[in-house]
């Protein structure tokens, strides 16, 4: 196999999946994502619930909470309004965190796939709410796993912030989708799921979600999980798709951390705008590599990880 440059399914971005550079999964191998910290000073932790600002919302079980979400306590945004000029606007929206579990040294792979789907069920109840103000227009659900994927908290979390405009990346991706459609008559990850699913790239499916290495990955290891129906935001997702979900998410999770030492990752929601039609799904972004010079200055990734290699690595019991 030659070093190939790749195009996304739907979009314009481009990848170099560099062969030539190509290392074996184990060679990913490296610490853990983050030190366990200390448990007494933890905010997050059961006993000091007073460290975080009110709680908007928890789930109990034998009278103690398993999952909380409550405000972050440095928000990137508030829904506070102020003037605007054709430059500026106020940084409106909220910014929410939610804890997955009460157990400091658990991460969400840890988590049963039934403990998986309530926090999805939490994060689509948290967006829905967040929609309710007609400021919003934009609810991004991210998850940031190990110092250097930009969590600042060992203890497991989600966060979720909402903006009053819809992100350059999501308008592009949903424009890009739509075009896809209109040449085609088809929706690009309708389409995307069911040529890689049962392919090379594919890692796990059942009838309702399937999960693969895309085609263009820029990530080494990078996974994508979605839902096989149409499915535009968390909301419109059936009980037994849920199901699906967590079934594929905890695969993906589980490997990375017990295959790959834990490795710290990114994973976000793409979910369409109010009034959009984009096919819903969640990107599982490893941090193995560094951007540098010809990426930053190309906007073309270079990826040492051929998807087809990380999608038998997924596969491997």
């Amino acid at each position: 196999m030659e070093n190939e440059l790749r195009r996304d399914y739907f979009t314009d971005r481009q990848v170099i999946i560099a062969v030539g550079r190509g290392r074996r999964p184990t060679d990913f191998k490296h610490e853990a994502a983050m030190d366990s910290g200390d448990v007494k000073g933890c905010f997050f932790c059961p006993g000091n619930e007073s460290s975080t600002p009110p709680e908007i919302m928890r789930v109990e079980e034998g009278g103690k909470w398993v999952v909380r979400v409550f405000p972050n306590k440095f928000p990137a945004v508030k829904p506070e309004r102020g003037e605007s000029t054709p430059e500026m606007m106020p940084a409106y929206g909220y910014h929410e965190i939610v804890v997955e579990t009460p157990d400091h040294t658990k991460t969400v792979a840890d988590l049963s796939v039934e403990e998986i789907g309530r926090v999805l069920k939490i994060y689509t109840a948290r967006v829905d709410a967040m929609y309710k103000d007609p400021i919003v227009k934009y609810a991004l659900v991210f998850k940031n796993h190990g110092k250097a994927a930009g969590a600042s908290l060992a203890h497991t979390h989600t966060q979720i912030v909402s903006l009053p405009i819809i992100p350059k990346a999501v308008a592009e991706e949903e424009a890009a989708a739509a075009k896809y459609r209109m040449e085609k008559g088809s929706c690009p990850l309708c389409d995307a799921w069911k040529r890689e699913a049962s392919g090379p790239r594919g890692i796990w499916e059942d009838g309702n979600a399937a999960v693969f290495a895309p085609y263009a990955s820029r990530n080494p290891f990078e996974a994508w999980v979605l839902p096989k129906r149409h499915v535009r935001v968390l909301g419109e997702l059936r009980p037994d798709e849920i199901a699906s979900l967590a079934q594929g998410l905890k695969l993906v999770l589980g490997k990375l951390k017990d295959g790959l030492s834990d490795t710290p990752y990114n994973m976000h929601f793409h979910l369409a705008p109010p009034g959009g039609d984009l096919h819903m799904h969640l990107e599982v972004m490893p941090k193995l590599s560094t951007w540098a010079g010809f990426e930053l200055g190309s906007g073309i990734i270079i990826n040492t990880m051929p998807p087809e290699k990380a999608a038998e690595f997924y596969r491997q019991t």
